[in-house]
């Protein structure tokens, strides 16, 4: 291959490009057209400096010229650049996974048996639905100033733990701390354990009796799955170890799955969740 060309994809990052929104401007542009090998250069794309590379690894694809990225169609991309929620989590602190599901939250995104669907609102804000090569899964990317929208904003705020402005969309009361959807948590590590599991769309209960004769309360309760979670707190006193120790023993008796998170899960808790919670058989979003 010429040194000074490079493949689509190789393209989009030097050019800081989703390279689902390159392979679509090209295509909108007649540079490229797909075909059911891929794609295939058309007589536009051949004089704009598109040609073909022979891999025995990969098969034929096309490359182009990185001095495109000074030509007018790449300037009005970057005028227009677009986000993948991946991208917009590294740029508030969340993964991929939670910036979809706080744009679920709020009525701009559904998921589908197909990937990520936009609803009537996702469309007015700007998304675009692409479809994944890999997976023929569907995706959302938005525009870069969805950061900066008030919906988006307080969402990621409540999700932050961030204040909020009395009158925001989820501003709490008084000094209680309600996770989203309105459940009064003890500490802030059962709080972030709430909104993980409401905006996964998991069904749950928080400080529920076990359904024994001892006064036995558990942290969470998943009914649909008979799954248990205890959080160990680094300052539980000796009495509310034994009493969580003692709803372990139980809840094995029992049949019950129990599922411990400890201080240092919360830091990576999408991560810890996403990954025991498959394990234990749970399903969510």
């Amino acid at each position: 291959m010429p040194s000074d060309k490079v493949s689509t994809s190789a393209l989009a990052k030097l050019g800081e490009i989703p390279v689902q929104q390159l392979f679509s401007v090209l295509k909108d542009y007649t540079w490229i057209r797909k075909t059911d090998d891929g794609w295939a250069l058309t007589a536009k794309g051949e004089f704009e400096g598109g040609s073909y590379v022979n891999s025995k690894r990969y098969g034929r694809y096309i490359v182009w010229p990185t001095s495109l990225l000074d030509h007018p169609l790449f300037q009005a991309i970057d005028s227009n650049k677009l986000l993948s929620a991946a991208a917009l989590g590294r740029a508030e602190g969340f993964s991929g996974r939670e910036i979809n599901r706080m744009l679920v939250e709020i009525a701009w995104l559904k998921p589908s048996s197909r990937g990520w669907e936009l609803t009537a609102q996702g469309v007015k804000e700007g998304g675009q639905v692409f479809e994944s090569q890999q997976s023929s899964l569907s995706y959302v990317l938005w525009p870069e100033d969805i950061r900066h929208r008030p919906g988006f904003k307080d969402i990621v705020a409540a999700c932050r733990g961030d204040e909020i402005e009395v009158g925001g969309l989820f501003a709490n009361s008084g000094n209680e701390l309600l996770s989203i959807d309105g459940k009064a948590c003890k500490n802030r590590a059962h709080w972030s354990l709430a909104q993980w599991l409401y905006l996964a769309g998991i069904r749950y209960a928080i400080y529920r009796p076990l359904p024994v004769g001892e006064c036995l309360i558990s942290d969470f309760y998943l009914p649909d799955s008979g799954v248990y979670i205890e959080y160990w707190d680094a300052e539980d006193h000796s009495d509310a170890i034994s009493a969580r120790m003692r709803r372990a023993e139980l809840c094995k008796k029992l049949g019950f799955s129990v599922l411990d998170v400890h201080p240092e899960d919360i830091a990576n808790l999408d991560d810890y969740l996403n990954r025991h919670l498959q394990n234990l058989g749970v399903d969510f979003f």
